[in-house]
């Protein structure tokens, strides 16, 4: 029996390759900032008086009345645990970085109304992507080769005698292209990858998927806030995102002599975003500390630039590679023009005292919102994908610290639904013909609990914070249009250790 192995990595083309799993992670916010943040489970937009403020309600920095500097680090474990039919895979990823580093000027005008005026600057990783997950289980008769003829059915071409004008033809696909070109067909005559009735010429006992993702989205955070009269205050920031990752997976089928096929994809996904948050607070009760706050993030207007590649190797070690300008030219990118969903947040907070200061929040993220931006090429099935697969999103914190001379503790709770259909999908009938990857990953609702401590002296101040998170997902290496395959049941959990140091002066 001859053996195939080839290598597929997503392949460019002029229409858009993204798809909203690839960019519906970068929408995310991680519960991210100072120990002191985190460690109240970032529920700080009415109480205010912290950096990482100026990423949720930009007034929260108008609390200061003295200049503050701030540099956070921690060290992050994922683990996720995936169940495929029994069969129970655990993947682990360990991984240091920056989380935040800010600084605050405060001027005192001292005024009739304008008390004091602030100006903020920070750095925030916003989405740490870093992670590895893998699965694996028996087939029970479903495939990815039933996808890719499918795909074959949608737009037949002739398999035997391949030509450049198949690679340029925009009806036809580039995964069943591709197990061409790796004569997928072989063993049998005229059919391609099935027998008549349907049956495949190469049936798996075994699925097996591997997937890494380094990198994420970093923030660069200008901020501008305003104290009136001790009882309003309002805030602003401008934010410049930078998008830095790359995705790489391994999918496989597998008989009972060894592997049937492999495919890995590699997709690097880098650009720039732009949005504006405004932010008020008010103290509604002159003699009381009680406070309200709302605030509201505006889309941020993504320009990225998507990197792939493919090669193909057969058994003889023969590739096909993308750089091929007779069959593949050697645009090896596009690009692409992104809005992510708007966001609203309300708070209230109350403090006793300076011994316990209590905040709750809820937030409001449109997902269904999000829309690839352009003109006449502007993809209209992928925003139709997002509006049907993605919903809104609601985010509830709340966050409470006990202060004794100067040393602090705290603790906070999230929890956040999912911006995921249960019924959503990725339908490759519907996605780029440079589209390659078939997997997917819905993830469901998302618990997170923190807890902290920390240290204030007269100027220098120290903290610590921990956090975990555990939410559920159903991961499905491909989507069988006629008959429901199973997913792979994935526990995530991720915990998170921080700490910072800072001076006030």
């Amino acid at each position: 029996m001859k053996r195939l192995l080839y290598i597929l990595f997503t392949l460019p083309l002029c229409l858009n390759a993204q798809n909203m799993y690839n960019i519906s992670s970068i929408f995310d916010n991680d519960l991210a900032g100072t120990a002191r943040y985190i460690g109240m489970g970032g529920s700080m937009s009415a109480l205010g008086a912290d950096l990482s403020t100026m990423a949720t309600n930009p007034a929260g920095t108008a609390m200061y009345r003295s200049n503050d500097f701030a540099f956070t680090a921690g060290l992050n474990a994922k683990t996720n645990k995936a169940n495929y039919e029994g069969r129970v895979t655990t993947s682990d990823k360990l991984n240091a970085f920056v989380g935040n580093t800010a600084m605050l000027f405060s001027m005192n005008y001292d005024g009739d109304r304008l008390k004091y005026l602030n100006f903020g600057l920070g750095y925030r990783y916003k989405n740490n992507l870093t992670g590895e997950f893998e699965m694996s289980g028996a087939s029970n008769g479903f495939s990815q080769q039933f996808v890719m003829r499918q795909l074959y059915n949608d737009s037949p071409f002739d398999f035997k005698n391949l030509t450049s004008w198949d690679y340029t033809d925009l009806n036809s696909s580039w995964l069943p292209l591709l197990a061409a070109d790796a004569d997928a067909w072989l063993g049998n005559g005229n059919d391609f990858i099935t027998y008549p009735g349907d049956s495949l010429v190469w049936p798996p006992s075994d699925l097996a998927y591997y997937e890494e993702t380094r990198g994420g989205v970093h923030v660069i955070d200008f901020n501008l806030s305003a104290n009136i009269m001790d009882r309003l205050y309002l805030g602003a920031t401008v934010s410049v995102s930078n998008v830095d990752c790359n995705r790489y997976s391994a999918y496989s089928e597998i008989d009972d002599v060894g592997a049937i096929y492999t495919i890995e994809n590699d997709l690097m996904l880098k650009g720039t975003g732009y949005d504006l948050k405004l932010g008020a607070i008010y103290r509604p009760f002159e003699y009381s500390p009680f406070k309200v706050g709302v605030s509201v993030h505006t889309p941020t207007l993504y320009y990225l630039k998507e990197y792939s590649w493919a090669a193909i190797t057969d058994p003889d070690y023969k590739t096909f590679s993308t750089v091929d300008s007779e069959r593949y030219g050697t645009e090896l990118f596009n690009t692409t023009r992104l809005s992510s969903p708007w966001r609203f947040n309300a708070s209230m907070s109350y403090t006793f005292d300076t011994y316990l200061a209590l905040n709750a929040e809820y937030e409001f993220a449109g997902y269904s919102t999000a829309e690839y931006k352009g003109n006449e090429y502007v993809p209209l099935a992928q925003n139709e994908e997002i509006k049907c697969n993605l919903k809104s999103q609601h985010t509830a914190r709340l966050g409470a610290e006990i202060n004794v001379e100067g040393i602090a503790v705290r603790v906070g709770y999230n929890y956040i639904t999912s911006p995921f259909a249960r019924d959503a999908y990725k339908d490759m009938c519907n996605a780029s013909v440079a589209e390659t990857s078939t997997d997917y990953m819905n993830r469901y609702e998302k618990n997170i609990v923190t807890c902290g401590f920390g240290f204030r002296g007269k100027s220098f101040y120290f903290d610590v914070a921990y956090m975990m998170e555990a939410q559920k997902a159903d991961f499905y290496p491909f989507y069988d249009t006629e008959y429901a395959n199973p997913a792979a049941k994935v526990d995530c959990i991720n915990h998170t250790a921080m700490a910072t140091v800072g001076m006030r002066f």
